[in-house]
């Protein structure tokens, strides 16, 4: 339940009209509140027949209005639903007609409902004449947990309560509630490498923290190259997840998709009913230990045995955040702590996996040196995370947002050809210097949105990160320096109108977006890279409602970008170029609450810095052939949402959609004489293309006592196309290209997890279980056998208890990998096994 903090200001200011509400019994007259707002103009609802509790809700959002009333006031109470264009006034006059209610402007967006015959039984006087509700239910507040079932296309919402359930043991596990969504190589470190439909790395995916992109690349041997987001989960608010090209201002230069994760704000923080707030959590868990000191091969050091412990002291977390929230201001300021060591891998499972090896051929090998239960070296962590931020609202309809975010770690890292039992010329697992990470992001956000004008919504981002990256491992196994330094500037400009014509509804988006990025890899080496690149694009999006069931949606987006290479040995001056790309829909609404929808739309990205520059001479040059990548993206589906439809106040969820994209001019990483170069060195190049085509499935069901999630990702086809030799016809195969080292980005060919839980004793006790599913890789290996990472399809299972003492504090448990399962985790880079039955535990105190 959201709360605006400052409620009790209002609550003070309007006191003596809720007063003389209360002991007159006298509805206030809805045309005193019209006289006020003359000016608004009218919206058209359809809004379901429902409770009257879920009716107010959607209404809220529908008038971006925030509705407060007592929980129990609407309990039991049915509405007829709300059709047709009218002002919010007369829509609340509807809506409360025969209720007994009635309802009252304390703002120019703030409602409170109240009882007009009980107002003055069920409210108290305090000794200074302000009143004293009951409990209050906010309604209008944005739900996010909703738009994706309300999003005309593929999204998901993961909120800080799915994060949190059982919490994550590496970064990537935040992503698990999301279908056809992964972190690629989950357990080699602490970066995100995200993973949406079979498209990752070199920018693909936008990856952004509050808006702002914050990443690099890091060379991984013959695993190609890793891309990197590093963020803490104890600073996550929610993270929302848009697949395909961007239509919006957000994604600029990406072509799968935009993940961007919201960090705290006051609302996560202050209790209802308070305008300050401190949140305090600590927690520790088992199965950990503290790593040993750096010792290189052939010196190695046996893995230690005997992990799964039950609870000790050598992993844990705390955190503190602090914020208040006051009419025209608040403020939050966070600080994390994060440390734990090496983890043990499950004892119980299948070692063995079916691998690709030279001449064509599978066998059966272990899917890792590491052996069950043993510890897993280079797993270990020790992250330290600040956070600040602050709103600032000017005349009711100007805000002014300022954050700043440092996040720095030590942690384990391995080498991406790590612990493979059969590579040529592997290593065994041995224990590395631990890695250095340091970023600073700083983000400031305009808003500008009057009230009586819906052609303005203007918002302006500008941001910039500093992202030091250190990869120790990799100097020590190669030679090769593992420093990566890089400063990414961007700034946002966008505006949206709504227009209600006699010709019907229009609602309008447009606007224009630029970043700027500067990289530089071992500076005063011949190995690595130093240049900028510049992306920018404008963009204009219009969907059109000519009757309530039917939306019709159109844009246009112009991209263009510039490379340049700043290294004194640069071999190629860089390279530039610019795209027209269109995008279609159509959404049916036959019945309230159920949607039919189809949508086309052409992406466009640039090569990244790394694909473009990076150079290790004799072993990989840069192209000046390098074409960016082009995508065609067809989708249909449906959402549903359906409220009491079993019982009284229950919520069902559905989307259900199936995608067909397909990626020209694709880069790999191939030979040059593959790729019409006259030398046979390592290049990116553009082969023909990519398929990745299947179907998703999200749904969630509540009912109060009893409550379940689910997703499911399942790819019915998935192809690469290329010629076999420079000059010949493409053809696409059932396999990927044999020269190309990152061939990890082949999703497995089915995923998805379940999560059921019970509330008991009022709600204040929470059970329940997890599990996750994984399927085999969608799409076999061709060649490059010294680089396998295979892994075995496996289910796992997790439990979590939550209990809430009394407000002020709760209690978390849970139990990963229940069953103690030896497994390697889905698109894993280094063959590192994943952690064996975990026990956790923490509490957390608000006040």
């Amino acid at each position: 339940m959201e709360f605006s903090s400052n409620l009790s200001k209002r609550m003070k200011t309007g006191k003596l009209l809720l007063a003389l509400l209360a002991t007159t019994a006298i509805q206030i007259s809805p045309s005193f509140v019209q006289a006020s707002h003359a000016q608004q103009a009218n919206i058209t609802y359809a809004i379901p027949a429902g409770s009257l509790g879920a009716v107010i809700s959607s209404f809220g959002d529908s008038s971006n209005l925030q509705i407060l009333y007592p929980a129990d006031l609407v309990r039991g109470k049915r509405s007829a639903g709300l059709h047709g264009s009218m002002s919010k006034q007369e829509a609340l006059s509807r809506l409360l007609a025969g209720t007994g209610l009635s309802y009252n402007f304390t703002s120019a967006n703030t409602v409170t409902i109240t009882d007009r015959v009980a107002a003055a039984t069920s409210n108290v006087s305090s000794a200074d004449g302000s009143i004293m509700l009951e409990t209050i239910t906010v309604s209008g507040a944005l739900n996010n947990a909703d738009k994706p079932y309300q999003t005309s296309g593929s999204s998901s919402y993961i909120s800080a309560e799915q994060i949190q359930i059982v919490p994550p043991s590496s970064t990537g596990d935040i992503l698990r509630n999301a279908p056809g969504v992964f972190s690629s190589g989950n357990r080699t470190g602490q970066a995100l490498d995200v993973n949406i439909r079979g498209l990752q790395g070199m920018n693909r995916i936008a990856t952004l923290v509050d808006g702002a992109q914050q990443s690099s690349s890091a060379y991984r041997g013959y695993k190609g190259m890793s891309s990197r987001t590093f963020v803490d989960p104890e600073f996550i608010g929610g993270i929302d997840i848009q697949k395909g090209p961007p239509s919006g201002a957000q994604g600029s230069g990406s072509m799968g998709g935009v993940v961007n994760m919201r960090t705290l704000n006051a609302d996560d923080i202050i209790m209802d009913g308070k305008s300050y707030g401190v949140k305090i959590k600590g927690g520790f868990s088992g199965n950990s230990a503290k790593p040993r000191e750096y010792f290189s091969p052939p010196e190695t050091e046996a893995p230690r045995f005997g992990g799964n412990d039950w609870l000790n002291g050598n992993s844990n977390i705390g955190s503190i955040a602090l914020a208040t929230k006051q009419d025209n201001y608040e403020l939050v300021g966070a600080f994390a702590y994060r440390r734990n060591g090496n983890y043990f891998a499950g004892k119980h499972g299948e070692r063995e996996v079916k691998r690709y090896s030279f001449g064509g051929k599978y066998n059966w090998g272990p899917m890792s040196a590491y052996r069950p239960g043993s510890e897993i070296f280079n797993t270990s962590q020790d992250t330290k995370s600040l956070l600040l931020k602050g709103k600032f609202n000017f005349d009711h309809d100007q805000t002014v947002e300022l954050g700043y975010i440092r996040y720095d770690s030590k942690y384990g890292e391995e080498y991406g050809d790590m612990n493979n039992p059969v590579a040529i010329g592997g290593w065994p697992p041995y224990q590395a210097n631990l890695s250095r990470t340091k970023s600073d992001m700083y983000t400031a956000k305009y808003t500008w949105n009057p009230e009586e004008n819906d052609l303005i919504n203007f918002q302006t981002n500008v941001w910039h990160t500093r992202l030091n990256d250190n990869w120790a491992a990799i100097e020590i196994l190669t030679g090769v320096p593992g420093d990566t330094k890089t400063d990414t500037t961007g700034v946002e400009v966008t505006n949206a109108s709504h227009i209600d014509s006699d010709f019907g509804l229009f609602d309008l988006n447009y606007g224009a977006t630029y970043s700027h990025e500067k990289t530089v890899q071992n500076p005063g080496t011949n190995i690595g890279m130093e240049g900028s690149r510049a992306v920018g694009a404008v963009f204009a999006n219009a969907d059109y409602k000519p009757v309530d069931w039917l939306t019709l949606s159109a844009g246009l987006r112009y991209q263009a970008y510039e490379t340049r290479d700043n290294s004194e040995n640069s071999t190629i001056k860089g390279l530039d170029g610019s795209r027209l790309t269109p995008r279609l829909g159509v959404t049916v609404e036959p019945l309230d609450g159920f949607q039919i929808f189809g949508n086309y739309a052409q992406g466009w990205r640039p090569p990244s810095i790394r694909e473009t520059l990076f150079n290790m001479p004799g072993l990989i040059e840069p192209n000046p052939l390098l074409k960016p990548e082009r995508s065609k993206n067809y989708e249909i589906g449906i959402n549903y949402l359906n409220d009491n439809l079993l019982l009284d106040d229950d919520k069902l969820r559905l989307k259900l959609s199936y995608f067909d994209n397909s990626y020209d001019d694709y880069i790999v990483r191939t030979y040059g004489n593959r790729a019409g170069l006259p030398y046979p060195y390592r290049v990116y190049a553009n082969i023909d293309g990519a398929k990745f085509k299947g179907f998703e499935i999200s749904a969630s069901y509540d009912a109060g006592m009893f409550f379940a999630d689910a997703n499911f990702n399942r790819y019915t086809n998935v192809k690469y196309c290329y010629a076999a030799k420079a000059g010949q016809n493409a053809e696409c195969n059932d396999g990927t290209p044999p020269d190309d080292y990152q061939a990890i980005y082949v999703p497995p060919v089915y995923s998805g997890s379940l999560t059921i839980g019970a509330r008991f004793l009022e709600e204040t006790l929470t059970v329940g279980g997890r599990v996750n599913f994984v399927g085999d890789r969608a799409l076999k290996r061709s060649g490059v056998g010294m680089v396998e990472s295979e892994w075995r399809s496996y289910q796992v299972y997790d439990t979590f208890a939550s209990y809430k003492l009394n407000e002020n504090f709760s209690f978390n448990a849970s139990i990963e990998n229940v069953f103690d399962l030896y497994y390697l985790d889905a698109m894993s880079e280094a063959l590192t096994p994943s952690p064996g039955r975990t026990f956790r535990i923490s509490a957390t105190a608000r006040f």
